[in-house]
């Protein structure tokens, strides 16, 4: 178990490819992955809802729930990687659908979709996630978490980040007061994300601990 330091207030920006999917791994079970408003349901690994074009890199900005902004350079993005690699990633792109964790060697085709914004919340202790290519941001629904459209006033887009002892972080739905939590050992080429109870988890069959690392961008080798 790890340890939480104090409350921390992060300052700035922390330093932190197409919408297909990938074919050749393993895919989810059928049925539908838009999550019903009433629902409290376990989430389940479900299959794409839409197929669009690759998106440009225009997001959304943070001064209003759906004002556009200029393009913003990757060093404001980041990705929320786990302990064993797995990136929190949309992967059904209609809004309302749950989020899963995939390592970057399964996702490469996710593109920027596993990129993320933290922003200041409506409540200054509090951040919020906007997805990179989406605009969307990641909300508490039921057992897990799923992304929808950005709105301050929604307690449920709210977390808390718990620094531990590692230098990994422990995230908190503010609405529920659980903890952002995913199987690390896992059967299939992704991690179900789910939310229980905050303890600072670190077992082979769930963890708590995400760490805050740079967003992954396309690479060009250099001769």
């Amino acid at each position: 178990m790890k340890k939480f330091l104090p409350s921390l207030l992060l300052m700035g920006s922390v330093a932190c490819s197409s919408n297909q999917r990938m074919n050749d791994y393993s895919q989810p079970e059928s049925q539908s992955d838009l999550a019903p408003k009433s629902s409290t349901i376990q989430p389940q690994p479900q299959p794409l809802l839409s197929k669009t074009p690759s998106m440009s890199l225009n997001l959304l900005s943070s001064s209003g729930p759906n004002r556009q902004v200029l393009p913003s350079e990757p060093s404001n993005f980041m990705t929320l990687m786990g302990q064993n690699g797995a990136l929190l990633t949309v992967w059904a792109l209609a809004k309302r659908n749950w989020l899963w964790a995939y390592p970057n060697i399964y996702s490469q085709d996710f593109g920027n979709i596993r990129n993320w914004k933290m922003e200041p919340g409506k409540h200054r202790e509090y951040f919020r996630f906007v997805n990179q290519s989406l605009g969307t941001c990641v909300e508490a629904y039921g057992n897990g978490l799923i992304h929808d459209i950005c709105s301050l006033d929604k307690l449920a887009q709210e977390f808390e980040l718990l620094p531990t002892d590692s230098g990994a972080v422990v995230i908190k739905s503010v609405s529920q007061g659980r903890c952002v939590t995913y199987n690390p050992v896992s059967t299939t080429f992704y991690s179900t994300v789910t939310l229980s109870v905050c303890d600072g988890a670190t077992e082979p069959s769930r963890d708590q601990t995400w760490y805050l690392a740079p967003p992954v961008l396309e690479a060009t080798a250099v001769n």
